[in-house]
């Protein structure tokens, strides 16, 4: 059981979870990881990934304010493919969103997709999931990546690495002023924070607090707004 410390002292970062290592060196894969602390973790974790596209669907999926919790290469399932042999997959992210929603992710080039026919295996193994293991099953290719919003996605994993209470404080309390659509540079202004502010407030946009065009690039002068909350 991993212990936890409340104190300054740095620590490294906790190893993968993951059910499947891959080779450091390989023709197939290009291995890398992700530095990452999910809601349900209270240390900073790595999150393995074999290609770019998986590495670009974790930060993304990272990105996302309703996640709870990812899982990287969980464990393999069974299912009968279309052919009829018994055969075994395993997912490369395994996502478990603040909602109870769990979501088996697969990441493949788009060529490859359509090469080895992948989205009828899928159908077979979504078919045959062990219960409890994912209500959804998702497909992720290239198509479904917008680049800006990876860019996006890894600056926010990037800021995310210094946490700032001030900052993000004093840009909650600058957001709750807002009654229109402003940039981002006269928003934080106001406060004095310089980059400080910036990253506040990109965290912000992320946090579910700002609304703001993710598929451009985030700058200071990128037009953001409060987000409605419902009720």
């Amino acid at each position: 059981m991993t212990k936890y410390y409340d104190d300054d002292f740095y620590r490294p970062p906790e190893s993968t979870t993951a059910g499947l290592m891959f080779p450091a060196r390989s023709k197939l894969t290009v291995r890398g990881f992700t530095l990452a602390q999910t809601p349900a973790e209270k240390r900073w974790r790595q999150i393995i990934s074999a290609s770019q596209g998986e590495r670009e669907t974790c930060l993304l999926v990272l990105a996302d304010s309703n996640l709870w919790n990812l899982h990287d290469q969980p464990e393999t399932v069974a299912f009968v493919d279309v052919d009829g042999c018994q055969r075994t997959h395993r997912f490369d992210y395994l996502a478990e969103y603040r909602d109870g929603l769990k979501v088996a992710l697969a990441v493949k080039p788009a060529s490859r997709v359509d090469r080895i026919n992948f989205r009828t295996t899928l159908k077979a193994i979504r078919r045959d999931l062990p219960m409890g293991f994912a209500d959804k099953v998702c497909l992720v290719t290239e198509n479904n990546r917008h680049p800006k919003e990876v860019q996006n996605a890894q600056m926010l994993n990037f800021f995310r690495r210094s946490p700032d209470e001030h900052a993000d404080a004093l840009t909650l309390e600058r957001i709750a002023t807002l009654t229109e659509e402003v940039s981002i540079n006269d928003l934080i202004s106001p406060m004095g924070l310089g980059a400080r502010g910036y990253r506040a407030a990109f965290r912000a946009i992320y946090g579910g607090l700002l609304q703001a065009n993710t598929r451009e690039f985030i700058s200071i002068n990128s037009i953001v707004k409060p987000r409605k909350r419902n009720g």
